[in-house]
């Protein structure tokens, strides 16, 4: 009896970890595109809020300091900036009221894999809120061709258009 005990072995054998590895690889295959598809939406997401977020903030600031705020948006460079100055010409940059650098958004280095596929704003790539906070046209962002930002003309609100 004790021989027939010793012969009993306990634990896996090379086939079964073989098939539990390769049942694994297939899940991973399955789950990891699906993965990096959410982690594209949610930056998508973020960009969108936040340009939402700045449109808000330029026009609160023109009417706060009555001056001209703009949103300029470049699309080959990727990028966008929020400035103060009565002309395009003229203006400068608004600095960040948390760290109080002024520098433009560029979307490859803060948000990789997001880009802004059109900007138009009544024909031009930038806007303007005067000191009421008015518009100087109503437009839309496009982010990834899927995503759309508006901006109202009529009341300078800003809304992510389904």
């Amino acid at each position: 009896m004790l021989v027939n005990e010793m012969n009993t072995r306990k634990g896996f054998t090379v086939f079964e970890i073989v098939m539990v590895i390769v049942i694994m690889g297939i899940i991973t295959a399955i789950s990891l595109p699906k993965a990096f598809e959410l982690v594209s939406n949610v930056r998508e997401k973020a960009v969108s809020e936040r340009l939402i977020e700045d449109l808000s903030y330029l026009r609160n600031y023109a009417t706060s300091y009555h001056d001209t705020t703009w949103l300029v948006v470049s699309q080959i460079d990727n990028q966008y900036g929020l400035y103060v100055g009565p002309s395009a010409l003229s203006r400068v940059l608004i600095p960040d009221p948390q760290t109080g650098e002024s520098v433009v958004l560029d979307l490859d280095t803060e948000y990789a894999g997001v880009s802004v596929s059109s900007a138009n704003f009544g024909g031009s790539s930038e806007v303007f809120f005067n000191w009421w906070g008015t518009p100087s046209a109503g437009g839309t962002i496009v982010l990834n061709g899927s995503r759309t930002i508006t901006l109202v003309a009529e009341t300078g609100m800003a809304h992510e258009t389904p």
